[in-house]
């Protein structure tokens, strides 16, 4: 377990995550945020539906290929 600090309007948040995903984490607050120390809350809600969003087709793409590869065996 890794503890990770993050400062939205000048206030601390201290988070506990998975090792591996604190890395996969990490990454993505460093590209969000440019190399500041800080964000604002706007810059958050921007990122969370832009996740949200991702999260969203990810899971329409899954969704349809598994749709296709029952398509596929039910033909076979």
């Amino acid at each position: 377990m890794k503890q990770i600090t993050l400062t939205i309007s000048s206030r601390d948040y201290t988070i506990t995550l998975d090792d591996d995903f604190a890395k996969s984490f990490e990454q993505d607050c460093q590209n969000l945020m440019g190399g500041r120390q800080f964000i604002e809350p706007k810059e958050l809600l921007e990122a969370f539906v832009e996740k949200c969003y991702e999260n969203y087709t990810t899971l329409k793409a899954i969704k349809n290929a598994a749709s296709d590869i029952d398509d596929i065996l039910k033909r076979e």
